[in-house]
């Protein structure tokens, strides 16, 4: 608890003006993704990939955050396919902080992916990812984890929070697949049952749901200029498209709804999941709040955000990566 006492008293101190200095950081998601139909494919996603992250090491920002799904919905969630990020994320010159996505557990019970249990590979991810109370990168930096500070939430040490410039960044551990809630009559299409996946993602949910309100807690103690939230599934598809499962998804959204219109400054909200560049302001009742879901799949690109803490609209947003296979939106 020592060592984290230094970000605590960040988090909880006044906003000095020399901390609100502009600065930037980059967001990318849904990549590598690989084919096994397409060994030669991969080869040049996985190439894209390492060219990107020397593309963000020339950029130089102040950190980098993957969102979720380092391996294709396709691929076999074996452990050399879960480590293979790893190799990637330690290429960053920088400070590099990832969230799991539904690709990586939640959804490896399927025939495609190997029948894995789901709990046993998130346990996995939390042992290779989440060793300590820091980021990866070859420029660490310190994290305050829930794990480390929420007694009724010792497991989640993915969910993290920290500073820059005055400005709160907490990432949750929200995924794609209805994140990993099994179906209830309504959803379409109905989302199968592992065992313990009901159990696993109430836990889950309600530690996601306190580290958000301890989130805007502390940032409005703080007078903190700026939030931004990152979490990997797309929370507004239903919104959007008009079908697919929201019942993992509608507390949380609600509740980010109702937290950032309290906090009244701007939030940016990040995600990935669809696989396409998207920016507007999504809920009607936080009109401060914007939302932009990062590129992937196929269009390997990151979005670079550049943060000015003292201003109005402090979010300004560039691509880094090839734009030779840019996706559409879409359903």
């Amino acid at each position: 608890m020592r060592r984290l006492l230094p970000l605590l008293l960040l988090l909880l101190a006044p906003v000095a003006p020399a901390a609100a200095q502009p600065f930037s950081f980059a967001a990318f998601g849904d990549v590598p993704y690989c084919r096994p139909w397409a060994p030669r494919e991969c080869v040049e996603q996985e190439a894209r990939v390492a060219d990107l992250m020397q593309d963000l090491n020339r950029a130089n920002p102040a950190f980098t955050v993957h969102v979720g799904d380092t391996i294709g919905g396709s691929e076999l969630c074996t452990d050399e396919k879960l480590l293979r990020a790893f190799a990637f994320f330690t290429l960053a010159n920088h400070p590099l902080v990832y969230t799991p996505g539904d690709n990586e557990w939640t959804d490896c019970w399927r025939d495609f992916a190997g029948r894995y249990a789901p709990q046993e590979r998130l346990a996995f991810l939390r042992a290779r990812y989440f060793r300590d109370a820091s980021s990866l990168g070859r420029r660490p930096m310190p994290l305050l984890r829930q794990a480390d500070v929420d007694p009724a939430h010792p497991a989640l040490v993915e969910n993290a929070r920290w500073v820059r410039n005055a400005v709160v960044f907490a990432t949750l551990h929200v995924t794609g697949s209805n994140n990993g809630r099994p179906g209830i009559p309504g959803d379409t299409p109905v989302v199968p049952q592992a065992p313990g996946a009901l159990a696993e993602y109430e836990a889950r949910h309600a530690a996601n749901l306190a580290w958000l309100e301890a989130t805007f807690a502390d940032a409005t103690r703080a007078a903190a200029p700026a939030v931004v939230v990152m979490v990997q599934a797309d929370l507004f598809y239903v919104a959007r498209c008009g079908r697919g499962y929201d019942s993992g998804y509608a507390d949380f959204r609600s509740a980010l709804a109702r937290h950032a219109a309290a906090f009244g400054r701007p939030v940016l909200l990040v995600h990935g999941d669809s696989h396409f560049w998207l920016h507007d302001r999504p809920i009607a009742t936080a009109p401060n709040l914007t939302r932009i879901m990062v590129p992937g799949d196929q269009d390997v690109r990151a979005v670079m955000v550049a943060v000015d803490p003292s201003a109005a609209e402090p979010w300004s947003f560039t691509f880094i990566g090839r734009d030779d296979r840019m996706a559409r939106p879409g359903c």
